[in-house]
Protein backbone atom coordinates (compact mmCIF):
# COMPACT_ATOMS: atom_id res chain seq x y z
CA UNK A 1 0.00 0.00 0.00
CA UNK A 2 3.04 2.11 1.03
CA UNK A 3 4.25 1.69 -2.65
CA UNK A 4 1.49 2.79 -4.42
CA UNK A 5 1.22 6.16 -2.54
CA UNK A 6 4.83 7.02 -3.36
CA UNK A 7 4.56 6.04 -6.80
CA UNK A 8 1.14 8.20 -7.22
CA UNK A 9 2.90 11.06 -4.81
CA UNK A 10 6.23 10.87 -7.67
CA UNK A 11 3.70 10.78 -10.92
CA UNK A 12 1.78 14.16 -9.68
CA UNK A 13 5.32 15.67 -9.18
CA UNK A 14 6.46 14.90 -12.54
CA UNK A 15 3.28 16.21 -13.83
CA UNK A 16 3.61 19.62 -11.83
CA UNK A 17 7.23 19.60 -13.31
CA UNK A 18 5.76 19.65 -16.51
CA UNK A 19 2.77 21.57 -15.90
CA UNK A 20 4.26 24.89 -13.85
CA UNK A 21 6.86 25.88 -16.37
CA UNK A 22 4.27 25.90 -19.57
CA UNK A 23 1.89 27.93 -17.57
CA UNK A 24 4.11 30.51 -15.93
CA UNK A 25 5.30 31.09 -19.68
CA UNK A 26 2.28 31.94 -21.22
CA UNK A 27 1.98 34.10 -18.01
CA UNK A 28 5.45 35.40 -18.96
CA UNK A 29 4.68 35.96 -22.77
CA UNK A 30 1.22 37.83 -21.89
CA UNK A 31 3.10 40.54 -19.55
CA UNK A 32 5.97 41.08 -22.17
CA UNK A 33 3.32 41.92 -24.72
CA UNK A 34 1.65 44.09 -22.74
CA UNK A 35 -1.13 46.54 -25.26
CA UNK A 36 0.39 49.54 -26.93
CA UNK A 37 -1.82 52.12 -28.85
CA UNK A 38 -1.37 55.20 -31.06
CA UNK A 39 -3.12 57.52 -33.00
CA UNK A 40 -1.39 57.03 -36.56
CA UNK A 41 -2.36 59.97 -39.34
CA UNK A 42 -2.72 58.09 -42.35
CA UNK A 43 -1.94 60.65 -45.23
CA UNK A 44 -2.55 58.84 -48.40
CA UNK A 45 -4.78 55.45 -49.17
CA UNK A 46 -3.40 52.57 -48.13
CA UNK A 47 -4.32 48.84 -47.94
CA UNK A 48 -4.00 46.20 -43.94
CA UNK A 49 -5.51 42.93 -44.71
CA UNK A 50 -7.62 43.72 -47.40
CA UNK A 51 -9.13 46.97 -45.97
CA UNK A 52 -8.38 50.00 -47.30
CA UNK A 53 -7.68 52.90 -44.89
CA UNK A 54 -8.53 56.29 -46.65
CA UNK A 55 -6.53 59.51 -45.24
CA UNK A 56 -7.60 60.08 -41.50
CA UNK A 57 -6.51 59.67 -38.40
CA UNK A 58 -6.53 55.60 -37.31
CA UNK A 59 -6.28 54.21 -33.29
CA UNK A 60 -3.96 50.93 -33.73
CA UNK A 61 -4.15 49.49 -30.53
CA UNK A 62 -1.74 46.07 -30.73
CA UNK A 63 -1.68 43.18 -27.89
CA UNK A 64 0.28 39.88 -28.06
CA UNK A 65 -1.06 38.18 -31.80
CA UNK A 66 -3.26 40.82 -33.10
CA UNK A 67 -3.57 44.82 -33.75
CA UNK A 68 -7.06 46.17 -33.72
CA UNK A 69 -7.44 49.28 -36.15
CA UNK A 70 -10.43 52.15 -35.46
CA UNK A 71 -11.46 55.28 -36.71
CA UNK A 72 -14.57 57.25 -35.47
CA UNK A 73 -14.73 55.03 -32.91
CA UNK A 74 -15.41 52.30 -35.00
CA UNK A 75 -13.43 49.20 -35.40
CA UNK A 76 -12.35 48.96 -39.56
CA UNK A 77 -9.53 45.77 -39.46
CA UNK A 78 -7.85 43.28 -36.89
CA UNK A 79 -5.11 41.81 -37.99
CA UNK A 80 -2.63 39.35 -36.60
CA UNK A 81 0.98 40.20 -36.29
CA UNK A 82 4.09 39.22 -34.67
CA UNK A 83 6.43 41.23 -32.27
CA UNK A 84 10.11 42.20 -33.68
CA UNK A 85 12.09 43.17 -31.00
CA UNK A 86 15.55 45.04 -30.57
CA UNK A 87 15.18 47.91 -32.42
CA UNK A 88 16.47 50.88 -31.60
CA UNK A 89 13.52 53.12 -29.76
CA UNK A 90 10.68 55.13 -31.83
CA UNK A 91 10.56 58.33 -31.58
CA UNK A 92 7.39 58.31 -33.52
CA UNK A 93 4.17 56.32 -33.93
CA UNK A 94 3.82 55.04 -37.98
CA UNK A 95 3.01 52.65 -39.83
CA UNK A 96 6.24 51.38 -42.49
CA UNK A 97 4.56 50.46 -45.96
CA UNK A 98 5.65 48.34 -48.96
CA UNK A 99 4.05 50.25 -51.90
CA UNK A 100 0.38 51.22 -50.56
CA UNK A 101 0.46 48.05 -47.79
CA UNK A 102 0.77 48.62 -44.58
CA UNK A 103 3.57 45.87 -43.71
CA UNK A 104 4.90 47.28 -39.74
CA UNK A 105 3.23 49.87 -37.33
CA UNK A 106 5.69 51.44 -35.22
CA UNK A 107 4.64 52.74 -31.73
CA UNK A 108 6.75 55.56 -29.94
CA UNK A 109 8.60 54.75 -27.32
CA UNK A 110 8.68 50.85 -28.26
CA UNK A 111 12.06 49.00 -29.00
CA UNK A 112 9.97 46.39 -31.41
CA UNK A 113 7.50 46.77 -33.91
CA UNK A 114 4.25 45.00 -34.97
CA UNK A 115 4.94 43.05 -37.99
CA UNK A 116 1.80 42.35 -40.14
CA UNK A 117 2.03 38.57 -40.37
CA UNK A 118 2.44 38.44 -44.20
CA UNK A 119 0.52 34.89 -44.59
CA UNK A 120 -2.57 37.27 -43.54
CA UNK A 121 -4.06 38.46 -46.91
CA UNK A 122 -7.64 38.48 -44.61
CA UNK A 123 -9.03 40.90 -41.46
CA UNK A 124 -9.41 38.26 -38.56
CA UNK A 125 -13.00 37.70 -37.77
CA UNK A 126 -14.88 39.71 -35.44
Amino acid sequence: MQHHRVVRFTALLLALALVLPALSGVALAKESKANVKADITIANPVWLAGKELKPGVYSFAADGTKVTVSHDGKTIVQVPIQWQDGRPKSDYSAVVLDGNQVKEIRFNGQTRAAVVQQSSTAALQQ
